[in-house]
């Protein structure tokens, strides 16, 4: 692999383990600390949608850069990740309506569901640092 590539890849899977990384760490626990419960709620379906589109385009672009320039296997997992934010991306509406309507349940596994395609998209981005670091 060459070592330019290495890099861009190495830096947008950097850069989704960081955007994970401070929203969890920093965005939720500051707004339920600062914010009272219905601000907080507002604010987290407002950054919530936007979280993961900035996941989703990150995850693209690994795709593009790896489409172009590596092997298959780099492909597989760039498009399972990018899959991963596009399911948390278009679940975060459903899960909004959901509360809306107190579908309790409905709410609930949605919740829940991108609280997990964010914790697997942290764990393949932080895999495939360390594949293109074992692979030069």
């Amino acid at each position: 692999m060459e070592t330019i590539i290495a890099i861009l890849l190495s830096i947008d899977y950097a850069l989704i383990i960081g955007i994970i990384s401070g929203h969890y760490l920093l965005t939720y626990p500051t707004i339920f600390q600062i914010l009272d419960d219905t601000s907080a709620i507002r604010f987290q379906r407002k950054i919530l949608t936007r979280f993961f589109f900035v996941l989703l385009l990150f995850s693209l672009l690994a795709v593009l850069i790896t489409f172009l320039f590596l092997e298959r296997s780099f492909i597989i997992m760039a498009g399972v990740n990018s899959s991963f934010a596009l399911v948390g991306w278009l679940s975060v509406p459903i899960m909004n309506l959901a509360r809306d309507r107190n579908w309790i349940k409905t709410g609930s596994f949605f919740e829940k569901l991108t609280i997990y395609l964010t914790l697997s998209i942290f764990i393949f981005a932080l895999t495939e640092i360390i594949r293109i670091s074992l692979s030069n």
